[in-house]
């Protein structure tokens, strides 16, 4: 029962540590030209950057998210409305383009689903507003 506990306060001793590595938010402006509006995304071991995006409602965004760690992950993403609407593959070192219609205002949330990630911060959203503040 002892060991239980210590290796219960190493696992969250660990959580902490790595929590606090976790860097600022990088926040990117969806700039308002064309019909269809690229925005690069990087995966690494514990975070998406940037993790804010701020774009209109209506916008037609191509979310170009690159796995640059060595592991695979996923970008699940949820509308304003918390419905689950993409959970999409991210392999080990590669791009996968996801297209997105912002159908609503508000915020939608994305994270990796994998153990612990989001727990670790590996997570962003998108503000989508009627205008940009």
């Amino acid at each position: 029962m002892r060991n239980a506990g210590l290796l219960n306060g190493c696992l969250l001793l660990l959580i902490l540590l790595l929590s606090a590595c976790a860097g600022k938010p990088t926040v990117y402006t969806v700039p308002q030209n064309g019909a269809v509006r690229v925005v690069s995304l990087q995966a690494d071991s514990i975070s998406f950057a940037p993790s804010i995006i701020r774009a209109h409602q209506g916008d037609r965004l191509l979310l170009r998210v690159t796995n640059e760690a060595g592991i695979r992950h996923n970008l699940t993403l949820r509308n304003p409305r918390g419905e689950l609407i993409r959970d999409i593959l991210l392999p080990a070192g590669e791009t996968v383009e996801v297209p997105l219609l912002l159908t609503d205002e508000g915020t939608w949330e994305f994270f990796c689903n994998k153990p612990l990630h989001e727990t670790l911060d590996m997570a962003g959203r998108i503000e989508a507003a009627t205008l940009l503040q």
